[in-house]
């Protein structure tokens, strides 16, 4: 408000009014209820407020109700007038001094002189103050908005978790007018403070006393501590909390500058910022392990990669082994204890060091200014602790281990695939070597090198996948017994690499089996092949002419495959009759209730089946009664040594037989010459393939002369069986 009546006309207007009533006053001065003054009318200035005035104002103000007062002042007196609102608030305090000999007055005479005045002014502030307070309380309220629309739009940056929290932090102090905001997650190792107030030490304590007393005062999974616990009312604090609502940590806000910000209201935004922060740490942290989040940790490794030079860093990578074992056999409770075992070791080996949680059972350690030995070491007493874990219920036990790779953090010329690549590679030699082991990334080792032509393979098929940069050639399966049939073809995918040079079949299916990409590959050859069959579909049909498609083991798994296969039946005109699906033994096993579904779905619709591989397994004719097939695909091994071996022939005769019995075709593969031709005939095998019928041709070629000569009949389709392939 204005200082003096040159400053505010209306309010000097009070003062023109005043001495009209009061004559004899020689002065007046208007204070707020907090001291300040509102305007000032010192008159003559003869007399002139002292200590004990300022005593007696100072009390005046103090006081819940006030009532009228008169202070000697030596050669005057000063009287003074409480101003309050229409709902009995002290809104300030009038003054008004006087000379003798009319300060002999007392207060309530003054008073009654000066209420017509008194209340116009009394009026005039109430006015005045309701409407500073409705502008407070808006400056609140979008104080508190801003805070809460910046904390949303920080909360979801995907930067570092601790300088995310830093940016919270900084909009409590900024919005909030606080001059301390701290943060404090000890299993996450965040410790924030920012401005004065508080230390670690304060927060510990704090953080103790709130988890004691867990389950009081709880709201929605929140605990608002009261706030003169500690400070007074200059504290509040928060709880945060895990998903599963156990507490983690505490966020405490301290040196309230104002007490613009109600209790409700500070309830309220620390509801909102606990929340948020709750949700940053669910990102930014893997919940069970307390390890960092994956993305972070990625993000981290590739600036650390890019600027790394000749430093010594050093990346861990881990993989538990057979966890799956436990998850299926004990439950995954049983897996989460395993794992949180591993992160306690792990973090008790590794202090100070970063750690992450990459996939469910995999995880990475960055080891700064780290050599690649004492990584090794570390790398060695975690494999030992971790080993010493065991889990089980009753008669069941589960012994843990872990295959830890370790290796150089990115930078070199040797190693690509990312900066986790060489770690992850020695890792997988761990397993390849016996699994609960640490294996070191050398760039002569053939295991690694393998793996490391696997992961540049990787990139490639997905391209080649996506931009249509496969092949489908096709390679003849014979009647070699009268009466058996049309003549039909197997289709194999063939890969090119970036140069257009033909990647063996042996190597590009060892990438896409060991890095998931198998159904991805068994998805484009079932779609390419309809796309082939589908303009000459109704010249094939009704010739007995047959499509068959190998299934892989990840496709075969996946509840997604089905439905695919049956919608690219649907939305293709190639009638199910001309489609047959081969599985190999070992997968159908492996998926034993996925197949069994699969395959009496398709039967259903008219599909035919082919048991690949067959007479591998250690129950081969028993698994017969359980998949509804049409054809037994003999195993290569039983064939390449038939004309010598007396035990291949003896299998070959089992399953010949086995065959006829149940009215189910037989294909002898890899058949290289004609002593061995002669030999499947005699034994009663009623179809032959190998290189003694040909090389493959392309499959486009083979429908069309299929289509130009209908005695060719059939064609069976072979995506992506390793196993096949090689052998034909």
């Amino acid at each position: 408000m204005a200082d003096g009546p040159a400053q505010d006309q209306v309010l000097g207007d009070y003062a023109a009014l005043l001495r009209i009533l009061l004559p004899e006053a020689c002065g007046f001065y208007c204070y707020s209820r907090e001291g300040a003054a509102i305007w000032k009318d010192p008159g003559s200035g003869a007399v002139s407020p002292n200590g004990r005035y300022e005593s007696a104002l100072a009390a005046f103000r103090e006081a819940e109700c006030p009532a009228a007062e008169r202070v000697d002042l030596g050669h005057g007196a000063a009287y003074l007038l409480p101003l309050r609102s229409e709902k009995d608030q002290t809104l300030g305090v009038l003054v008004i001094l006087v000379e003798p000999p009319a300060s002999t007055m007392d207060a309530v005479r003054c008073l009654e002189l000066a209420r017509p005045a008194v209340q116009t002014l009394q009026r005039e502030l109430s006015l005045r103050f309701r409407l500073l307070d409705s502008y407070r309380k808006l400056n609140i309220q979008a104080a508190e908005e801003r805070l809460l629309h910046d904390v949303d739009r920080v909360a979801h940056d995907n930067g570092d978790c601790n300088h995310v929290l830093g940016k919270v932090l900084a909009l409590c102090r900024h919005y909030l007018q606080v001059d301390s905001a701290a943060l404090l997650v000890p299993d996450r190792r965040i410790a924030l403070i920012q401005g004065d107030g508080l230390n670690n030490a304060e927060l510990a304590t704090m953080l103790d006393a709130s988890i004691e007393a867990q389950g009081e005062d709880r709201q929605g999974g929140l605990r608002i501590v009261p706030p003169d616990k500690w400070f007074g009312s200059d504290l509040y604090t928060v709880n945060i909390c895990h998903a599963d609502k156990r507490q983690a940590g505490i966020l405490a806000l301290a040196g309230w500058r104002t007490a613009d910000f109600s209790q409700r209201r500070r309830t309220r935004v620390a509801r909102y910022l606990a929340s948020h922060v709750e949700t940053i740490l669910q990102r930014g942290f893997d919940d069970l392990t307390g390890f960092m989040a994956w993305p972070s940790f990625e993000d981290l490794l590739r600036t650390m990669g890019h600027a790394a030079g000749d430093s010594n860093n050093a990346l861990l990578y881990f993989d538990m082994d057979r966890l799956h074992v436990a998850n299926d056999t004990l439950g995954r409770e049983v897996g989460d204890e395993i794992l949180s075992g591993f992160a306690r070791i792990a973090r008790e080996e590794l202090p100070g060091h970063l750690l992450t949680r990459i996939t469910s059972d995999s995880f990475a350690a960055l080891l700064v200014d780290t050599d690649i030995e004492m990584a090794r070491q570390h790398a060695e007493k975690i494999c030992s602790s971790v080993r010493l874990l065991e889990f089980g219920r009753g008669d069941r036990i589960y012994r843990a281990s872990v295959s830890i790779g370790v290796g150089p953090l990115g930078g070199s010329d040797e190693v690509e695939g990312g900066p986790l690549a060489a770690a992850k590679v020695a890792c997988g030699a761990a397993k390849d070597r016996g699994r609960g082991r640490v294996e070191v990334y050398q760039a002569a080792d053939e295991s690694i090198i393998q793996r490391f032509d696997d992961i540049r393979l990787v990139g490639q098929i997905r391209n080649a996948i996506e931009s249509d940069r496969l092949q489908l050639v096709a390679q003849a399966i014979v009647p070699i017994r009268e009466g058996t049939g049309h003549p039909y073809c197997e289709v194999l995918v063939r890969f090119l690499d970036d140069e257009d040079r033909q990647v063996p079949p042996a190597d590009f299916l060892s990438a896409a089996e060991r890095y998931q990409l198998m159904e991805e590959l068994d998805r484009w050859v079932v779609t390419r092949t309809l796309q082939l069959l589908e303009p000459h579909a109704v010249r094939l049909a009704g010739t007995g002419t047959r499509f068959a498609i190998n299934l892989s083991g990840q496709s075969l798994g996946s509840e997604q495959f089905l439905p695919f296969v049956q919608d690219r039946i649907v939305a293709s005109s190639v009638p199910p009759e001309m489609l047959c699906f081969e599985i190999t033994e070992s997968v159908a096993v492996a998926n034993l209730q996925r197949a069994q579904t699969f395959m009496h779905t398709l039967k259903r619709t008219g599909c035919k089946f082919s048991l690949d591989d067959f007479g591998t397994g250690l129950s081969s004719f028993a698994y017969l009664k359980l998949f509804p097939v049409d054809t037994l695909k003999i195993d290569g091994s039983f064939i390449h040594d038939l004309s010598s071996n007396v035990v291949s022939q003896s299998v070959v005769a089992a399953i010949s037989e086995v065959a006829r019995v149940m009215q189910l075709d037989s294909v002898a593969e890899f058949v290289q010459d004609e002593a061995t031709l002669a030999l499947l005939r005699k034994l009663g095998i009623t179809w032959a393939q190998g290189y003694l019928f040909g090389q493959p041709a392309s499959l486009s070629e083979r429908i069309a002369g299929l289509v130009g000569n209908s005695s060719e009949a059939s064609i069976v389709a072979s995506p992506l069986s390793s196993r096949s392939v090689l052998r034909k």
